[in-house]
């Protein structure tokens, strides 16, 4: 259905200055026209006027990575972001169970503790989920996503047990003097044997859940996001969803390491492609190197100002061997994949840019230059690894709400001038990268406006203000989740800025990012989200 869209400015990302008074949306869900609002009715023959009251209307908002199947979580887990201590995560778990009746075939799940902000200062331990329940599994995990708890119960579930080795690239953790286990694990390959117990118990429907799931990112103006290491159950589900028409905005998904991903394509054929189907398609392959920094398992090349328990000259590990990670690298560059890769720590980094670079000269794929890798997070990425990515044709997708939420954790952890310079973003500019910001939703909200905030101001929590000279303006951090977010998918051609021609993929906001006090950013309503023409989200009235 064709709509005229009046009464706005229209930011079209083409430039730093340009805008349109009118936008108008073809039959086909693409921009027909976009410039003065007589121009655009003498065009619009019937079409719908839709009056935005002195809206601004920006591209729909490209998340470049996040875990849209892990936004369950905000459904299905107790919310622990609020925790100050112990005691206030067992209240809070104990709530939890008791308003959802969940017995002993059930199991309590928990998110988004972060011991930096805890009076311990420390991870919990089991016993802390044993005062839950000693009946029903209880497992929960950090902010990160990177490391978790389990009670006794879970530990029992999953047949971990002191004897149990850990596993390459992560760790369980253990009691001083006793070799028991304390219930701590770390990373994935730590993790994973509890999610083989809690999830079937979940008792999932993604039917029912997609909707609200979807919700979680149009109400901030995202219409295309990812699902960065799906797993192959997951593949399937993200199938039946789109074959079941329930997808509205666009998903893109990179089955994980570990898995047998080739087979995971290849059993979804029809979706391994460049063009979506009905919303959902494979964007490439996801690997990780290594953990989070403000859990102190981002692999550095320099030591933390203090390890693990107070440990000196820690700088944590590499979740994959050299070899293991050229072998995944070029098994994507050989079948004209896509790779996306997990890095914080700089010595990640340094080994990304290296087994990369080496699976790439080993690779006899004609069209390897064009493949457009992506460094996820970057978080302590240095000035020679930003132009070592551009001479490669690397992309660094930059956690920027590091600096809000973490950043005070990253200046006591990694001293003042590795933490003040953590999201680099002016040193990404700089190297004339196409630099893109993410949240990394479920850690965090797709909020990508406050993403963008992040990176024009670079203030923490508590005040301080991290490496000026790492700032990017406003038009540059709005580039970041649009046009920037569409090349990294090689998606430019239709998403990224408001041109004829393009999908009507739009956020309404409340402000223009581009005309308001940078430090006011952050407080952008997102009145409306409208993809290829069709409105998906509509802020409530108040």
């Amino acid at each position: 259905m064709k709509r005229l869209y009046t009464n706005a400015t229209f930011v079209t990302m083409v430039d730093d200055i340009d805008t349109a008074d009118a936008l108008l949306v073809g039959d086909d869900g693409r921009i027909a026209y976009i410039g003065s609002v007589e121009e655009a009715r003498a065009m619009a023959d019937g079409a719908e006027e839709v009056d935005l009251g002195g809206a601004a209307v920006v591209p729909g908002l490209i998340d470049p990575h996040s875990h849209f199947t892990g936004a369950l979580q905000y459904l299905l887990y107790a919310d622990l972001s609020e925790c100050t201590s112990f005691a206030e995560i067992t209240e809070t778990l104990k709530a939890f169970a008791a308003e959802r009746n969940i017995g002993p075939d059930g199991v309590i799940m928990g998110n988004g503790y972060d011991q930096n902000n805890l009076i311990e200062q420390r991870h919990p331990d089991k016993s802390v989920l044993n005062a839950v329940s000693e009946d029903v599994p209880v497992l929960i995990t950090h902010v990160s996503n990177h490391m978790g708890v389990a009670n006794d119960c879970l530990l029992k579930l999953a047949g971990i047990t002191p004897t149990t080795p850990d596993p390459e690239g992560g760790r369980y953790g253990r009691m001083n003097g006793t070799g028991d286990l304390d219930g701590y694990a770390e990373e994935p390959a730590a993790m994973n044997p509890f999610y083989a117990v809690t999830t079937p118990r979940l008792g999932l429907d993604f039917a029912a859940m997609v909707p609200d799931m979807q919700r979680i990112y149009l109400e901030h103006g995202v219409t295309t996001c990812q699902d960065g290491a799906t797993a192959p159950d997951m593949a399937g589900v993200l199938v039946s969803l789109a074959k079941a028409g329930l997808l509205k905005m666009d998903i893109v998904s990179y089955p994980m390491w570990g898995t047998d991903v080739m087979a995971t394509l290849a059993d979804n054929a029809a979706f391994d492609s460049q063009d979506y189907h009905n919303h959902f398609r494979f964007g490439g392959l996801k690997m990780f190197l290594d953990g989070s920094p403000q859990g102190l398992t981002a692999w550095m090349t320099e030591p933390y100002v203090e390890g693990p328990a107070g440990e000196k000259d820690w700088v944590a590990y590499s979740t994959m061997t050299d070899e293991d990670a050229i072998a995944f690298a070029k098994l994507a560059i050989d079948s004209n994949h896509q790779l996306l890769c997990h890095c914080n720590g700089d010595a990640a980094a340094d080994q990304l840019l290296r087994v990369y670079e080496a699976a790439r000269d080993a690779s006899d794929n004609p069209e390897k230059a064009a493949l457009r890798p992506v460094m996820i997070h970057a978080q302590t990425a240095r000035t020679d690894q930003y132009a070592k990515m551009a001479e490669i044709g690397m992309i660094p997708s930059i956690f920027s709400s590091h600096v809000w939420y973490w950043g005070d954790a990253h200046l006591r952890n990694l001293g003042p001038v590795r933490g003040g310079r953590v999201s680099a973003c002016g040193d990404a500019e700089r190297a004339g990268l196409p630099f893109t910001l993410h949240t990394d939703t479920p850690v965090l909200r797709p909020n990508l406006l406050e993403a963008a905030w992040c990176a024009v101001n670079r203030i923490t929590k508590d005040g301080a203000q991290l490496d000026e000279d790492q700032k990017i303006t406003p038009y540059e951090a709005l580039r970041a989740i649009t046009y920037n977010g569409a090349y990294q998918y090689g998606e430019e051609a239709d998403k990224g800025t408001l041109e004829v021609g393009k999908l009507a993929d739009l956020a309404v906001l409340d402000r223009n990012p581009l005309a308001v006090d940078p430090r006011e950013i952050r407080d952008i309503k997102v009145l409306a989200t409208v993809k290829e023409g069709d409105v998906l989200y509509e802020r409530p009235a108040k």
